[in-house]
């Protein structure tokens, strides 16, 4: 499932980068590159792979979703007259620790993945208010993309099982 996720990742890092670039079209952008990297992830079962996913690898997988569902409607409903730079790093940091759990089914990349994107988006809630927003819209979708592309082209069989 390693390739899969960095072809998840690749497309849905351009997309990110996309909705960025050009903010007037970003839920395009944010869509696009979402249902393409779903859709080439789907098709990467196409791909030579280490072998069948077992439950704990689709257990960590939908669990993941699960959690980001949640913790995202969370964020949601406790910060709904928040500024916009608050919810989107918000939703940002609870997209970096659904990557967590995501590490049983694509290994520890993916985890090391979420905690850097976590601390990225930690810090602009935190410490860096003067620090414009897109800095670290794009620094989450570069790492998407670099991380991704490594798990696709470089093919690393680490796994935590």
């Amino acid at each position: 499932m390693i390739r899969g996720g960095g072809l998840f990742l690749l497309f849905v890092g351009l997309g990110f980068l996309g909705s960025w670039a050009f903010n007037k079209y970003w839920i395009q952008f944010l869509v696009g590159g979402f249902i393409t990297g779903f859709t080439a992830s789907g098709l990467s079962a196409l791909l030579p792979s280490l072998g069948t996913p077992s439950f704990a690898h689709i257990a960590g997988l939908v669990g993941s979703f699960v959690i980001e569902a949640g913790l995202i409607y969370l964020v949601l409903t406790k910060n709904k007259d928040a500024d916009e730079r608050t919810l989107i790093l918000s939703i940002l940091f609870v997209v970096g620790l659904h990557f967590l759990p995501m590490g049983l089914a694509h290994g520890p990349l993916i985890t090391i993945l979420g905690v850097l994107t976590a601390i990225n988006a930690f810090v602009g809630l935190r410490l860096a208010r003067q620090v414009p927003t897109p800095v670290f819209g794009v620094v989450d979708a570069a790492l998407k993309l670099g991380f991704g592309a490594v798990m696709l082209f470089a093919y690393p069989a680490l796994t935590f099982s």
